[in-house]
């Protein structure tokens, strides 16, 4: 069942888009809603499953691990065993994000490693275990990703803000207490700063001044809720480009980034080249977005793939400090 939004919910779910940890009370001014009231409604959205919870988007290059997208075909199984697949991949400290598809590709799982060997080792153990039901498997490193929020939801016709990327930088020197300090602000963002310090024996001050420097160093990109808007009647796409030119990347990246319904845009060393995460109402928005890309970049784009993602089965932009 698809479930409707007012502009009230429409303007919480924007602020919380924009930084989920503002109050309570600096989200009723902008909005014009009593405090009360804002927590009601937010309260609601998460009793609704539109939202499913807060996560701090971090740049994984800076904390010192490499991307690497393994896109997975299946073969020769059934509900039992895509299950067993999916919760050996959700428990593992290297994924970040998975989710299942429908297209030329059934999962996709994003990993974050400390190197080619760590990956490779985590490959291996994979297909060990599963490599008789997989019929095709494709590895792209992310070379550079960009995060977007979903202007599109708050009918916004271009995404002005400024995107949230990672790539090509050097890492930052974190230590035991940042590191755990991350561990438990990550995928609860908006949780009290006060009972994350409690369990590292700190001030509530003292915790508050250690994200904002890691907010001022750039590790601590964002702060958003996972929204749910399939829930709300959208479809999300991933799509893989092959190029023929490489001159004008960055003009094909510029579109991306102010189109309301792209919500990542990438950059790939392997079988791809560019990829993006959109999110539309259905597959007539989505072949009109999809047709106005090739008209524009008809002399750089030689062909695409799309995948329909339908279902996430886990966010977190925390990898494994062991690797």
């Amino acid at each position: 069942m698809i479930k409707q939004l007012d502009q009230k919910d429409k303007k919480i779910l924007k602020e919380l888009e924009n930084n989920c940890r503002q109050s309570s009370t600096q989200i009723a001014k902008k909005v014009g809603l009593s405090k009360d009231a804002v927590n009601y409604r937010i309260k609601n959205l998460e009793k609704e499953k539109i939202i499913n919870g807060y996560y701090a988007v971090l740049n994984i290059t800076k904390l010192g691990f490499i991307t690497y997208k393994l896109m997975i075909t299946f073969q020769n199984t059934n509900i039992n065993i895509e299950k067993g697949i999916i919760s050996y991949l959700q428990k593992s400290p290297h994924v970040g994000w998975l989710v299942s598809c429908d297209g030329n590709y059934n999962l996709m799982v994003v990993t974050w490693v400390k190197n080619e060997l760590v990956f490779n080792n985590f490959l291996v153990d994979f297909l060990k275990r599963y490599g008789k039901y997989i019929k095709q498997r494709d590895v792209l490193v992310i070379i550079e990703n960009h995060s977007s929020r979903k202007a599109y939801l708050f009918g916004e016709k271009s995404n002005s803000e400024q995107d949230v990327f990672y790539g090509n930088e050097r890492e930052s020197i974190i230590d035991e207490k940042e590191w755990k300090t991350l561990q438990l602000f990550s995928n609860n963002a908006r949780t009290s700063l006060y009972e994350i310090a409690n369990k590292l024996n700190l001030t509530g001050e003292a915790m508050a001044h250690r994200i904002k420097q890691l907010q001022k160093r750039n590790i601590i990109q964002a702060l958003r809720p996972i929204i749910n808007t399939h829930l709300l009647g959208y479809q999300y796409h991933n799509i893989l480009f092959k190029l023929k030119r490489f001159d004008n990347i960055e003009k094909i990246f510029y579109f991306f980034k102010h189109h309301p319904n792209i919500i990542y845009f990438v950059k790939y060393l392997g079988s791809y080249d560019l990829g993006i995460d959109l999110e539309v109402k259905n597959a007539e928005q989505l072949r009109e977005i999809l047709q106005d890309i090739k008209n524009k970049f008809s002399d750089d784009i030689e062909s695409y793939s799309s995948v329909l993602v339908y279902q996430e089965h886990k966010l977190s932009y925390l990898p494994n400090k062991k690797d």
